[in-house]
């Protein structure tokens, strides 16, 4: 436990407390981080905090930044994963912009310029590569917002910018703030967590300002493994088999239901090589905001155009009228993804069908991409047909489904996958006037 001096109080009085531009109040837990990341004063002031949510750690870094501004030599670095989350609604970019006298800049080289002339410089690095975007640039203070995002060869390569001259007081900082969860959180563990240097835990447990039971009730909405990092703040949990859905969650949304359907989906999970299987879903969002899986189907045959029709004609019995309303395809790495999509395309228009055939590129992992769809299953928003002579397999791939990637493939899980992720972040997302459940997209 660092022991504070008379100076650090006065420091933190003069430049935290008197400060023009901080118009809000630190709580106690906060207080220790800005007084912990000032205490050393002839060598870098390095620190972790966060751990939960809702900690209120946004606003300490925008006080953390504010800090030094009277100063016109002081300059501030503020890092995040991506631009949008940069400078985006409750950023500390969105924070200090509007400030009485400031110039600020939200595009191109994006900061914030004080009438002193000190600067506060906002940077993502989205990429590994855009780390060299801060070479021969030197600053006082480094924050990094949801450090654990961020690459850690990016954290490791942003020190070299930390740096003053030999007669400047002001302190040098490395400041980082997290839930668990992203990328460095093994870097950060073995530095904070594990190691030597600061760790502040603070969570909405500690923030007076925020109803905690509230906050807490909503925390429970999110899937099992951010309950882990976002309520809990476990920097060592690590997902695994049967995290994302039990036996009894999934059977408890089997039945079948006959509800209206306001948009239906057939996705395709393409077979690799070995014992890959070509797998399709019908997956419909029913005009109730609920979504059902309707019916699964696969096979290991090297040419599966048989099992699509049939699945095609079985759900749109009237080529003329049909129910689907677009068939979408997983792109895969490598070959040719659009003669895929041609092929199929002129397969079901040689059938009579015209439904529009399209790719899709997933992102992340089969396992991460399934837990949004595990997610809505567990809560009781995606229903299963237990009709479908494959929905236990489907059940048993989900149980069974791996972090690391390895055991059985979830080639029925992947193709659910597409279609829910699909229908969530390009037909839903993009259509305001559709009217969804209360707990839609959970």
């Amino acid at each position: 436990m660092i022991s504070f001096n008379e100076w650090d109080w006065l420091n933190f009085e003069l430049t935290i407390l008197d400060n023009p531009y901080i118009d809000f109040e630190l709580y106690d837990k906060q207080v220790l981080v800005a007084l912990t990341s000032c205490h050393n004063h002839e060598g870098i002031n390095e620190f972790l905090t966060g751990g939960p949510g809702g900690g209120g750690k946004t606003k300490l870094l925008a006080a953390l930044a504010l800090q030094f501004v009277e100063f016109p030599h002081y300059r501030c670095l503020v890092t995040r994963k991506n631009y949008r989350e940069l400078v985006g609604t409750g950023s500390v970019f969105d924070i200090l912009k509007n400030i009485p006298g400031v110039k600020s800049r939200e595009s191109g080289l994006i900061r914030i310029i004080f009438p002193s002339g000190a600067e506060i410089h906002f940077k993502a690095f989205n990429d590994e590569s855009h780390k060299q975007d801060v070479k021969g640039e030197s600053y006082h203070t480094i924050l990094n917002d949801e450090a654990s995002e961020l690459p850690e060869s990016v954290l490791r390569f942003l020190y070299r910018s930390l740096r003053k001259k030999a007669d400047d007081w002001i302190p040098l900082r490395f400041g980082n703030a997290s839930n668990p969860g992203g990328e460095s959180t093994d870097y950060l563990i073995e530095k904070y967590i594990d190691g030597d240097l600061p760790y502040i835990c603070m969570g909405y447990k500690d923030n007076p300002y925020i109803d905690d039971d509230t906050y807490e009730a909503a925390l429970m909405e999110l899937d099992y493994i951010d309950q882990q990092y976002q309520m809990k703040g476990d920097w060592h949990y690590r997902p695994s088999v049967g995290d994302l859905l039990s036996l009894a969650e999934g059977q408890a949304q089997l039945t079948t239901l006959d509800t209206p359907v306001h948009y239906e989906l057939i996705s395709i999970d393409l077979a690799g090589k070995g014992k890959d299987m070509f797998a399709v879903v019908c997956y419909d969002y029913l005009v109730n905001g609920l979504e059902y899986i309707k019916d699964f189907d696969q096979t290991q045959s090297s040419n599966p155009e048989s099992l699509l029709v049939n699945f095609v004609i079985k759900h749109n019995p009237n080529p003329a009228a049909p129910r689907t309303s677009l068939i979408v395809i997983e792109q895969e790495g490598g070959g040719s993804p659009e003669y895929a999509r041609k092929y199929f395309q002129e397969l079901i228009l040689d059938y009579g069908y015209n439904i529009p055939v399209i790719l899709k590129k997933p992102s992340g992992s089969k396992y991460q991409r399934a837990r949004p769809l595990m997610h809505s299953i567990k809560y009781g928003n995606t229903k299963l047909n237990q009709e479908s002579i494959y929905i236990n397999d489907f059940i048993d791939e989900s149980i069974q489904l791996s972090p690391d990637g390895k055991g059985r493939s979830p080639n029925l899980v992947d193709s659910a996958s597409l279609a829910r992720n699909y229908l969530h972040t390009d037909i839903l997302g993009n259509v305001s006037h559709v009217s969804v459940g209360a707990r839609i997209g959970g």
